[in-house]
Protein backbone atom coordinates (compact mmCIF):
# COMPACT_ATOMS: atom_id res chain seq x y z
CA UNK A 1 0.00 0.00 0.00
CA UNK A 2 1.28 2.88 -0.94
CA UNK A 3 1.53 6.16 1.48
CA UNK A 4 0.28 9.21 0.29
CA UNK A 5 2.35 11.62 2.36
CA UNK A 6 5.23 10.48 0.14
CA UNK A 7 3.23 11.32 -3.26
CA UNK A 8 4.11 14.91 -4.93
CA UNK A 9 2.46 15.84 -8.44
CA UNK A 10 5.54 16.45 -11.20
CA UNK A 11 3.18 19.25 -13.58
CA UNK A 12 4.95 18.91 -16.99
CA UNK A 13 2.49 21.58 -18.02
CA UNK A 14 0.04 23.65 -16.14
CA UNK A 15 -2.56 21.21 -17.47
CA UNK A 16 -0.33 18.02 -17.19
CA UNK A 17 1.25 16.31 -14.47
CA UNK A 18 2.67 12.79 -13.21
CA UNK A 19 2.63 11.43 -9.87
CA UNK A 20 5.36 8.75 -9.19
CA UNK A 21 4.78 5.23 -7.64
CA UNK A 22 0.97 6.44 -7.12
CA UNK A 23 -0.22 2.35 -6.75
CA UNK A 24 2.60 -0.06 -5.99
CA UNK A 25 3.64 -3.18 -8.10
CA UNK A 26 1.20 -5.48 -6.19
CA UNK A 27 -1.85 -3.30 -6.83
CA UNK A 28 -1.01 -2.92 -10.63
CA UNK A 29 -0.49 -6.62 -10.30
CA UNK A 30 -4.09 -7.25 -9.07
CA UNK A 31 -5.80 -4.54 -11.28
CA UNK A 32 -4.46 -5.95 -14.52
CA UNK A 33 -5.82 -9.91 -13.24
CA UNK A 34 -9.03 -8.19 -12.91
CA UNK A 35 -8.93 -6.47 -16.08
CA UNK A 36 -8.60 -10.45 -17.45
CA UNK A 37 -10.84 -11.66 -15.54
CA UNK A 38 -13.32 -9.43 -16.31
CA UNK A 39 -12.57 -9.84 -20.39
CA UNK A 40 -11.26 -7.66 -23.52
CA UNK A 41 -12.94 -6.28 -26.37
CA UNK A 42 -12.20 -4.22 -29.35
CA UNK A 43 -12.21 -0.96 -28.03
CA UNK A 44 -14.64 1.79 -29.89
CA UNK A 45 -14.57 5.41 -30.98
CA UNK A 46 -17.26 7.73 -29.48
CA UNK A 47 -18.63 9.81 -32.51
CA UNK A 48 -22.01 12.05 -33.62
CA UNK A 49 -23.34 8.58 -35.08
CA UNK A 50 -22.67 6.65 -31.66
CA UNK A 51 -20.03 4.26 -30.44
CA UNK A 52 -18.04 2.33 -33.11
CA UNK A 53 -14.94 0.25 -33.76
CA UNK A 54 -12.51 2.82 -35.91
CA UNK A 55 -9.41 0.32 -36.06
CA UNK A 56 -7.37 3.26 -38.19
CA UNK A 57 -7.51 5.34 -35.23
CA UNK A 58 -7.98 2.89 -32.58
CA UNK A 59 -7.41 -0.80 -32.03
CA UNK A 60 -6.53 -1.51 -28.48
CA UNK A 61 -8.55 -3.54 -26.13
CA UNK A 62 -10.80 -2.11 -23.55
CA UNK A 63 -12.64 -3.36 -20.73
CA UNK A 64 -15.20 -0.62 -18.73
CA UNK A 65 -16.64 -0.94 -15.68
CA UNK A 66 -18.44 1.13 -12.80
CA UNK A 67 -16.55 0.93 -9.13
CA UNK A 68 -17.39 3.64 -6.56
CA UNK A 69 -15.23 1.55 -3.69
CA UNK A 70 -12.17 1.34 -6.26
CA UNK A 71 -13.13 5.56 -7.13
CA UNK A 72 -12.97 6.68 -3.54
CA UNK A 73 -10.04 5.00 -2.42
CA UNK A 74 -8.10 6.43 -5.38
CA UNK A 75 -9.61 9.92 -4.63
CA UNK A 76 -8.48 9.65 -1.23
CA UNK A 77 -5.01 9.35 -2.27
CA UNK A 78 -4.85 11.50 -5.21
CA UNK A 79 -7.09 14.74 -3.64
CA UNK A 80 -4.48 16.08 -2.20
CA UNK A 81 -2.01 16.85 -5.56
CA UNK A 82 -4.99 17.63 -7.63
CA UNK A 83 -6.38 21.03 -8.89
CA UNK A 84 -9.24 22.06 -6.03
CA UNK A 85 -10.56 24.26 -8.77
CA UNK A 86 -10.77 25.40 -11.90
CA UNK A 87 -12.56 28.69 -12.28
CA UNK A 88 -16.16 28.47 -11.12
CA UNK A 89 -15.70 24.10 -10.83
CA UNK A 90 -14.61 22.63 -7.39
CA UNK A 91 -13.33 18.76 -7.13
CA UNK A 92 -15.74 16.17 -6.08
CA UNK A 93 -13.86 13.16 -7.03
CA UNK A 94 -13.19 10.51 -9.21
CA UNK A 95 -15.33 9.00 -12.07
CA UNK A 96 -16.66 5.41 -10.99
CA UNK A 97 -16.98 4.47 -14.44
CA UNK A 98 -13.27 3.29 -15.14
CA UNK A 99 -11.89 1.44 -18.27
CA UNK A 100 -9.07 -0.95 -18.43
CA UNK A 101 -6.98 -0.73 -21.54
CA UNK A 102 -4.91 -3.28 -23.17
CA UNK A 103 -2.28 -2.75 -25.99
CA UNK A 104 -0.26 -4.91 -27.34
CA UNK A 105 2.60 -4.95 -30.56
CA UNK A 106 1.25 -2.60 -33.36
CA UNK A 107 -1.29 -1.24 -31.40
CA UNK A 108 -2.27 2.82 -30.64
CA UNK A 109 -4.55 5.18 -30.32
CA UNK A 110 -4.10 8.47 -32.74
CA UNK A 111 -4.97 11.50 -31.94
CA UNK A 112 -8.05 13.22 -30.33
CA UNK A 113 -9.21 15.18 -27.41
CA UNK A 114 -11.02 13.13 -24.46
CA UNK A 115 -14.66 14.00 -24.24
CA UNK A 116 -16.37 15.12 -20.54
CA UNK A 117 -18.55 12.64 -18.43
CA UNK A 118 -21.54 14.99 -17.08
CA UNK A 119 -23.01 13.63 -14.47
CA UNK A 120 -25.66 16.46 -14.01
CA UNK A 121 -25.85 19.97 -15.39
CA UNK A 122 -23.41 21.10 -12.28
CA UNK A 123 -20.97 18.30 -12.26
CA UNK A 124 -18.52 16.90 -15.11
CA UNK A 125 -15.06 16.10 -15.59
CA UNK A 126 -12.33 18.23 -16.65
CA UNK A 127 -9.20 15.75 -16.40
CA UNK A 128 -8.57 12.19 -17.36
CA UNK A 129 -6.50 10.48 -14.96
CA UNK A 130 -4.83 7.28 -15.74
CA UNK A 131 -2.45 4.57 -14.31
CA UNK A 132 -0.18 2.80 -16.41
CA UNK A 133 -0.21 -0.56 -14.83
CA UNK A 134 2.96 -2.28 -16.45
CA UNK A 135 6.14 -2.08 -17.99
CA UNK A 136 8.27 -4.55 -20.01
CA UNK A 137 7.04 -2.77 -23.46
CA UNK A 138 8.17 -0.67 -25.66
CA UNK A 139 6.92 2.56 -27.20
CA UNK A 140 3.14 3.18 -25.98
CA UNK A 141 4.00 7.17 -24.41
CA UNK A 142 1.64 9.13 -24.16
CA UNK A 143 2.24 12.17 -26.57
CA UNK A 144 0.63 15.72 -26.55
CA UNK A 145 0.68 18.38 -29.15
CA UNK A 146 -0.79 21.91 -29.09
CA UNK A 147 -0.71 24.82 -27.21
CA UNK A 148 -0.31 23.79 -23.58
CA UNK A 149 0.50 26.63 -21.18
CA UNK A 150 3.15 26.05 -18.84
CA UNK A 151 5.12 24.47 -21.41
CA UNK A 152 7.51 25.74 -24.23
CA UNK A 153 7.69 23.37 -26.75
CA UNK A 154 4.71 22.30 -29.10
CA UNK A 155 4.79 18.52 -28.42
CA UNK A 156 5.56 16.38 -25.26
CA UNK A 157 6.06 12.93 -24.46
CA UNK A 158 5.20 11.11 -20.97
CA UNK A 159 6.96 7.38 -21.11
CA UNK A 160 5.30 5.48 -18.70
CA UNK A 161 6.32 3.93 -15.72
CA UNK A 162 4.71 0.92 -14.00
CA UNK A 163 2.73 2.51 -10.77
CA UNK A 164 2.79 6.17 -12.51
CA UNK A 165 -0.45 8.10 -13.07
CA UNK A 166 -0.95 10.52 -15.62
CA UNK A 167 -3.41 13.65 -14.76
CA UNK A 168 -4.11 16.04 -17.93
CA UNK A 169 -6.69 18.74 -18.97
CA UNK A 170 -9.45 16.55 -21.37
CA UNK A 171 -9.21 19.48 -24.09
CA UNK A 172 -5.51 18.67 -24.79
CA UNK A 173 -4.70 16.79 -27.85
CA UNK A 174 -2.99 13.40 -27.26
CA UNK A 175 -2.43 10.02 -28.28
CA UNK A 176 -1.49 6.73 -27.31
CA UNK A 177 1.57 5.64 -29.52
CA UNK A 178 1.80 2.35 -30.76
CA UNK A 179 3.30 0.04 -28.43
CA UNK A 180 6.58 -1.82 -30.49
CA UNK A 181 6.97 -4.49 -28.48
CA UNK A 182 5.61 -6.50 -24.84
CA UNK A 183 2.00 -5.66 -23.30
CA UNK A 184 0.67 -2.62 -22.51
CA UNK A 185 -1.97 -1.92 -19.68
CA UNK A 186 -3.21 1.25 -18.35
CA UNK A 187 -6.59 2.05 -16.37
CA UNK A 188 -8.27 5.41 -16.61
CA UNK A 189 -10.64 7.57 -14.81
CA UNK A 190 -11.82 11.16 -14.91
CA UNK A 191 -11.37 13.61 -12.43
CA UNK A 192 -14.80 15.64 -11.35
CA UNK A 193 -15.66 18.80 -10.82
CA UNK A 194 -18.88 20.96 -9.62
CA UNK A 195 -19.48 24.32 -10.87
CA UNK A 196 -20.58 26.81 -7.77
Amino acid sequence: MVHTSKLSITWLATHIGTIDGFLDDQECADLIADSERRGFEAAKVNSSGGATVLKELRNNDRVVFDDEDLADLLFARARPLLYRGLGDWRLTGLNERFRFYRYGPGQKFDWHHDGYFERHALERSQFTFMIYLSDGFEGGGTSFRGEMPGYAGSSLLVKPKKGMALAFYHPIEHRGDEVLSGRKYVIRTDVMYKRQ
